[in-house]
């Protein structure tokens, strides 16, 4: 067999040989390992002098932050829609009740002209009789100077 020859001294020979090995191969290792660290690091190094670091920390912070902000621009949305249905509904009631004030402003007008027109009638009617020129005065002054007194009536 190929161990019978072998002396313990080979063994150990080849042993030390083997560790010796893998101590060269883990230092070239290391050395490629350190290399390549210090290559990126030069990358790194050249990347941040031609650019503002500032960008890229802001695009980091904002990566983190859009989702939060996403969020909460939707609950925003969420409330000025339901504001904007309650401004349309105020609006629509408002729009009612400017619609029925113009009429009744309308209506009063016409009432009040009607008032004007049976006054002064009647004021036409008191100038025919001279029995009644006390009435007439107080008409006069109710339709001239707006002032109204009941014992003018008497």
């Amino acid at each position: 067999m190929l161990l019978e020859g072998l002396l313990p001294v080979d063994v150990w020979n080849t042993i030390v040989v083997l560790l010796i090995m893998f101590g060269v191969f883990m230092a070239i290792f290391k050395g490629v390992v350190a290399i390549r660290d210090e290559i990126d690091k030069g990358k790194k190094k050249r990347q941040l002098a031609n650019t503002d670091i500032t960008d890229q920390i802001a695009d980091k912070v904002l990566a983190k932050l859009q989702p939060k902000l996403d969020e909460q621009m939707t609950a925003i949305d969420e409330r000025f829609k339901e504001i904007d249905r309650k401004l349309d509904c105020d609006n629509e009631t408002l729009k009612e009740h400017t619609d029925q004030l113009n009429d009744h402003e309308y209506r009063v007008s016409e009432l009040e002209g009607g008032n004007k027109a049976l006054c002064h009638g009647m004021l036409a009617l008191l100038e025919r009789d001279p029995t009644l020129s006390k009435a007439q005065t107080a008409m006069k002054n109710y339709l001239i100077d707006g002032t109204y007194n009941e014992g003018d009536w008497k």
